[in-house]
C-alpha cells in the first residue's frame, strides 16, 4: 500500500504478472477494507511508513490485531531506531530504505513468498 499514486502504479506492473493479483490502496484504512473484504488471503503487503489518514505503523498493528498472516514489506525514507523497534516487534519481514530500484522490490517479494502465488496491497 503505497500513498504515491505514480509510485502504487509501477509497483503493479513490476509486481504483475500470470501468477499475482496486485491490488492498490491509498493509505492504510483503505488497505485494511480491501484486505477483509479480499475472499483471498494476502500473501504479501507492501506498505509506505508516511501515509495520509493512517500511516504504516498504525496499519501494520491492525494487521496483526486481525491475525494477518502473510508477509509484511515496509517502504520509508524516514525509519527512526523507534519505528524500526516497533516494526520489528510486530513480526515485519522486511525494511527497505527509500529511494529503492523496482528489481529490489522484485527481489525481496520473491525471497518473501519463495515462489507462492502473491497478492499485494500496493
Amino acid at each position: 500500500m503505497e500513498d504515491e499514486k505514480a509510485v502504487a502504479q509501477i509497483l503493479a506492473v513490476v509486481l504483475g504478472g500470470p501468477m499475482a493479483k496486485v491490488t492498490r490502496a491509498s493509505d492504510g484504512w483503505e488497505a485494511l477494507i480491501k484486505i477483509g473484504a479480499s475472499p483471498q488471503p494476502f500473501d504479501v503487503v507492501i506498505t509506505d511508513h508516511r501515509m495520509p489518514r493512517m500511516g504504516g505503523l498504525e496499519f501494520v498493528r491492525r494487521l496483526r490485531t486481525r491475525n494477518f498472516e502473510g508477509k509484511i514489506l515496509v517502504l520509508s525514507a524516514h525509519l527512526s531506531d523507534e519505528d524500526i523497534r516497533a516494526y520489528e516487534e510486530l513480526g515485519v519481514d522486511m525494511m527497505m530504505s527509500k529511494p529503492f530500484d523496482f528489481a529490489e522490490i522484485q527481489n525481496a517479494v520473491a525471497v518473501l513468498t519463495k515462489g507462492a502465488s502473491v497478492a499485494v496491497a500496493a
